[in-house]
């Protein structure tokens, strides 16, 4: 079969033209790319960043600026290159996705750390970022980076739930209390009174602190 023939018969397969190809080879060609785009159709669609977006467009414009063709491409390349990039875009799509987090873990000191929870306050955190930032909280044993990452909190009241300030009752470091009361202070849309009383009732509270329960409880 003649190359021009074989590659039209792949692209009808494809596009639906025909239902199954007599020939064989062009029946498992064209069964191989079909995977490939089932597969890629069933990729999370997000709303990619401007800098991602603008990061892919600086690698295929490299990639057409460096590369010089050396064959000639089969009339059915474009399905493997629209492939290929959706392949690229994804993997750059979830690193951009999970960019705070990915940033963060790569610091190794403290003082970074701190710095980097800190210079969030300037950016728009996602639900994600909110749900890392809450785990991250329980795990952390850095007092100063704890109240940084609650103060940061602290600025998305309605995405925070009675879980969030749950934290209180296995907290013990008095500066991390203080910020949770405060952040629990500014909150209009949860009523933590009757978790305030019980957590009012432990023998280890500073005294600034257990002023803090009661004030609280006052003006509820």
């Amino acid at each position: 079969m003649k190359e021009d023939q074989f590659d039209k018969e792949i692209m009808d397969y494809l596009d639906g033209v025909t239902n199954k190809p007599v020939n064989e080879e062009v029946s498992e060609q064209g069964e191989e790319l079909k995977q490939i785009l089932s597969e890629l159709k069933g990729i999370p669609h997000e709303k990619v960043s401007p800098a991602t977006d603008a990061k892919f467009y600086k690698f295929v414009e490299e990639k057409n600026t460096n590369s010089k063709p050396i064959i000639k491409f089969k009339a059915w390349w474009p399905y493997l290159t629209a492939a290929a990039s959706i392949i690229i875009l994804f993997f750059m799509l979830t690193n951009s996705n999970n960019g705070f987090e990915y940033d963060y873990r790569k610091l190794r000191s403290n003082p970074d750390r701190l710095g980097f929870i800190y210079e969030l306050n300037k950016q728009q955190l996602s639900s994600g970022d909110i749900s890392w930032l809450k785990s991250e909280l329980k795990n952390e044993i850095n007092p100063n980076i704890k109240v940084t990452i609650v103060d940061l909190l602290a600025n998305y009241q309605s995405k925070l739930d009675n879980e969030f300030y749950n934290s209180l009752k296995s907290e013990s470091i008095p500066s991390v209390q203080m910020a949770l009361l405060n952040s629990l202070e500014s909150s209009e849309h949860i009523d933590f009174s009757s978790e305030l009383l019980v957590f009012n009732q432990r023998k280890d509270l500073d005294k600034t602190v257990r002023q803090k329960v009661k004030y609280i409880l006052s003006n509820q």
